[in-house]
Order: structure tokens, then sequence, then C-alpha cells
């Protein structure tokens, strides 16, 4: 340990002791290194909290109210250390039996900054936007941060993160150097992944290549960065978010800590045949299996069509988000390995923080690429109560790139 701190940049040091120690100038306020909001379960009825402090703030009790309330409600959660004993602490509440639809106000103590959230709609009532992207903290802090604020300005409910998050885990372990580069990014979502009323927008992460020590074929423990900060019940690693009974959201390992073929693709079957009722379903994850840029029969792109897209056209997904390839691009609808009009359609590639994205194949010269672009970007998705879903995809400077609708 020694070494890693000795290691540890003199700017990383400052950057966050500055962090450590900040607090609201205009309210005299305790805020914390960063404050961000995921699910475990039913997104309608229940957030979970997570914020990060020094070591010396080991409450882990959240207050929070409907905003339209003025008496604050306490519920007390958990903590763990950050890894290899870095000086910071992950905290961790589920609210629980909150009202869907409803806007509450919360705060990490008494003495903290009040933020806030909205839950979401029971039923399908109304369009549900999130955005969409990956590889994102790639280069410089800056260039995360013009596409955070495109997205922010859709005033999405909320996100999904494609993996490749911070680019701070080395194939041989912990950079001590990289390690705080996680921390800049939480800081910064806090900061600008806010609605225009002043809501935080949630999100939901999978895991990357680049988030795992040994980037493929490796376990859970290889990945202990991006699991203390993104835990979730069950296997960790791939999951399933139910919205109600109109959305579900399928979180997919694309061979990092687990497996494609075996357990995880039994687990997808499964889950997918028990979902054949719900009209919008989204599966996530981080390899391209229809890459803009790498090899068509890559290894790590062919188990994906082989184990997980039959399961995808026999129950129903709609469609998938990819990346790892640092472009955009968007397939035909496909069914079987071919064009088909009541096919799958593949989106993404990750470049949400790339400064300077690759140049992809072009339209067409490969089958399967209904459209490509070398852009920084993210997918904005509306889905509608009558069945449509619309895709935009958005760069950096908010130029739209792409439109695509689905019946």
């Amino acid at each position: 340990m020694n070494k890693l701190y000795r290691n540890l940049s003199l700017m990383g040091i400052l950057l966050f002791s500055f962090l450590l120690f900040s607090f609201s100038a205009a309210a005299g306020l305790y805020d914390p290194i960063s404050v961000y909001l995921t699910w475990q379960r039913d997104p309608s009825t229940t957030m979970v909290v997570q914020w990060i402090t020094g070591l010396d703030r080991t409450t882990d009790r959240i207050e929070y109210r409907k905003k339209s309330e003025t008496d604050w409600k306490g519920v007390a959660g958990t903590h763990v250390q950050m890894p290899d004993k870095w000086p910071y602490l992950i905290h961790r509440v589920e609210l629980e039996a909150l009202e869907p639809k409803t806007v509450y106000e919360f705060r990490a103590g008494s003495d903290s900054k009040v933020f806030a959230f909205r839950t979401m709609p029971a039923e399908h009532s109304e369009p549900i936007t999130f955005v969409v992207g990956g590889d994102i903290y790639h280069d410089g802090i800056q260039f995360v941060e013009q596409t955070n604020r495109q997205a922010a300005k859709l005033n999405p409910h909320f996100a999904l993160l494609g993996g490749d998050i911070a680019y701070a885990d080395d194939r041989k372990g912990a950079n001590s150097k990289k390690i705080p580069r996680w921390l800049e990014w939480l800081a910064s979502w806090k900061n600008q992944m806010v609605t225009s009323d002043g809501l935080l927008i949630p999100m939901i992460a999978v895991i990357g290549n680049h988030d795992t020590f040994g980037r493929f074929n490796q376990t859970v423990e290889k990945a202990p960065y991006f699991y203390s900060f993104f835990a979730m019940p069950g296997p960790q690693g791939y999951n399933v978010l139910d919205f109600g009974r109109y959305l579900s959201i399928v979180i997919l390992d694309s061979g990092h800590t687990h497996p494609i073929s075996g357990k995880q693709t039994d687990w997808l079957r499964e889950t997918l045949k028990n979902r054949t009722k719900i009209r919008h379903k989204f599966a996530i994850y981080h390899v391209s299996s229809y890459p803009s840029v790498r090899k068509f029969e890559g290894k790590h792109n062919a188990p994906i069509r082989h184990y997980w897209h039959p399961v995808f056209e026999e129950f129903g997904i709609q469609a998938v988000f990819e990346h790892h390839d640092h472009t955009y691009k968007r397939t035909f609808p496909i069914r079987n390995g071919k064009v088909d009009p009541k096919g799958v359609v593949y989106l993404g590639d990750g470049a949400w923080g790339v400064a300077k994205p690759r140049t992809p194949r072009k339209p067409l010269s490969a089958w399967y690429l209904a459209k490509t672009a070398s852009a920084r970007h993210f997918i904005a998705v509306k889905v509608h109560p009558d069945g449509h879903r619309y895709f935009t995809a958005i760069d950096h400077q908010g130029m739209v790139i792409d439109e695509y609708t689905q019946p």
C-alpha cells in the first residue's frame, strides 16, 4: 500500500482533498464528493442512493421526504471502503415504499446539501426517455462533460452506461495514478447529469473490459472497483430491471467476469421467457456482436451472436445496445443472421467520452450496417405508450447524427 500512495500524483491528492472538504458555498452545507442514484428493484417504488465521502464521514443515514412535505424521514444503510484501502467510503441506502411518479428530496445528514429525484411511473401512460452510451472517461474529463451536458438537456428519466466507464483498471491490477478517475467521473456526474428542474439522473451500469483487471475471462474479484461502485443483488455482472409491466432492461456481461455461454445464457433464456408479455425489452452489454471497426469473427464478438442472439430473437428483444468500438453504428433489423424487418436492431459502439472516435466501416460495406459515423455521441431513446420506439443519436455538440423509428 505504501507504494500505492507514493505513486499517487500530487494533482490527484490536491483534487480529491478539495473534493473531500467541499461545501456548498451558498448554503454552507456539506456536499459529498459524489452522489449518484441507481435501482436494484422496482424503479416506481424504490431508489438506491449512493454517496462517497472521506473516512471521517461514517454515518450511513439518509433523510428524505416528498418535495411537497416538510418533515424528514430517516433510513440507515451501509458503507464499504473503496478497494485497496483508498481513503474513501462508498455509502448505500435503498429507499423503499415510495410513491410512483413522485419527486423526493434527500440529504446525507441534516448538515448536507439537499438533492432530488423522481420515481418512475408504475404504468406506461407517458413517454419514457433514457440515454445510452459507453466508453465514457476514455480521454480528458472535458470530453465526457461535453457529452454529459447534451444528454442532460433532454431531461431523461435515467441513463444506461455500456461499460469502460473510468478506464482506471490496468491488465495486471490497480494503477494508483488512474484510480482517482473513478472519483473524478462520479463527481462530474453529480454536477452535470441533472435535469433542468434539478433532478439527479439515475444510472444503470454494465461492465466492460477496462473495468476489469485482465480484461476478459476474469472473475468478479478481478473487478473490485466496478462492483464496489455498482453493486446489485443476484449474480454480479448480469441482471434484469423491470419497470412495471411495460419495460425491461436486461444487463449482460460480455465475457469480462462471467462467460457468455453456460449459466449466463441459461439465465438470459429463463429471464426473457418469463417476460414475453412485457411490451418493451432492451438488452445492454459492452462488446459489439456486430462490430463497426473490429473483425466480424473476432473471438469476443462471435460468441455473443452464437449464444445470445437466438435468445433475443425467440423472446422478442427489440433493440440491443453495444459498445467497445469507439464509433457510432446502427444495424438493420436482423434475424437468423439476415436482414429481416422483424429482427433485432443493434445500436451504439461506444464513444461517450472518446476525444477522437475511430473511423468505422461505411454503411453497406458490411451487410449488417445501416448507419455509421465517427462521432462522440450518446443515444436518446423515447418509448411511447402506443408501442413506438424512437432512437436518436446525438453528438457532443447537440447535433443529430442519426434517427430511427421502430414500430
